[in-house]
């Protein structure tokens, strides 16, 4: 009886342990669907990235600057400069109260203080205005001394010097200044408690060019008394005996003849013309009547 218990028992067992050790033979494993691996699936993840990610950049990439087309910037035009010669045909006419204020000396003419000597001035003036001056630099009177000539020859002789210039270079206005021989009374002016020089154009009128250097002075003359009335004189044509007729103004049509003062002003009347001839270029010439 003992037999048969410990006989069934462990039959039971035997059943009971089988499934186990069935399970853990390699032949009699069940198949299973694979599993791809992990890391193969992150790497085509990544190469799939990559790609759209390359494609994306070649779609939103910008041109290179230099094929982009750029808008043309407006060019900002400059305007050449208003130019002008200036010349002293009668380089050593003089005022009397600067030759005394100098030498004590009462001289209409002078070697040393003279009109030639106000150019600096002039140019000083001009270029508050906006305009670029030249100057042709012969000292005409002391030239005709050495060369043993006399006053009566002062414009045949600076005209090949005038002409050589107006060849290499053009400018806007021409101005020959000389001082008249008037006295003070004629010479002077008084406006707002301040005096000044007065001053008259001269144009020959035995030239061709004549309307053209009459309309230049005509213009300026006006634009002078505009700013201080009656400072001009006004415009002087001459022709006929005992006159030179074109004071080498047939040269160009934008030469003029310009007196300033006479033989009694004084320089801070000069000064203050000056600076009244330098605004009233602008205002003929290069800004016109807007103000």
């Amino acid at each position: 009886m003992l037999k048969k218990l410990q006989w069934s028992f462990g039959l039971l067992l035997f059943f009971f342990v089988l499934p186990v050790i069935a399970g853990q033979l390699p032949f009699n494993k069940q198949a299973s669907t694979p599993i791809k691996d992990p890391e193969d699936k992150q790497v085509v993840y990544a190469a799939t990235n990559q790609s759209a990610l390359e494609k994306t950049k070649e779609e939103t990439k910008e041109e290179p600057e230099e094929t982009k087309e750029q808008p043309e910037e407006p060019k900002e035009q400059t305007k050449d400069p208003f130019k002008v010669l200036l010349l002293f045909t009668h380089s050593q006419e003089s005022y009397q109260p600067m030759v005394k204020a100098v030498s004590g000396k009462a001289a209409f003419y002078d070697e040393k203080t003279n009109i030639y000597n106000l150019k600096d001035t002039i140019s000083k003036h001009f270029s508050m205005n906006g305009i670029q001056t030249d100057i042709l630099g012969v000292d005409v009177m002391k030239e005709l001394k050495l060369k043993g000539k006399n006053f009566a020859d002062s414009y045949n002789f600076v005209r090949p010097y005038l002409a050589k210039r107006l060849q290499e270079q053009s400018y806007d206005l021409v101005i020959d200044f000389h001082r008249d021989s008037a006295k003070k009374a004629a010479t002077t002016l008084t406006h707002n408690n301040e005096s000044y020089a007065r001053i008259a154009i001269v144009i020959g009128a035995e030239h061709k060019n004549y309307r053209w250097n009459t309309a230049y002075a005509e213009s300026l003359s006006a634009s002078m008394n505009e700013i201080v009335p009656k400072i001009s004189r006004g415009v002087i044509s001459k022709s006929g005996d005992n006159v030179d007729g074109r004071y080498n103004q047939d040269l160009t049509k934008e030469m003029i003849l310009i007196e300033i003062g006479g033989i009694d002003n004084t320089e801070a009347e000069l000064n203050r013309t000056i600076a009244v001839i330098g605004k009233a270029i602008a205002k003929s010439f290069i800004t016109g009547k807007q103000e």
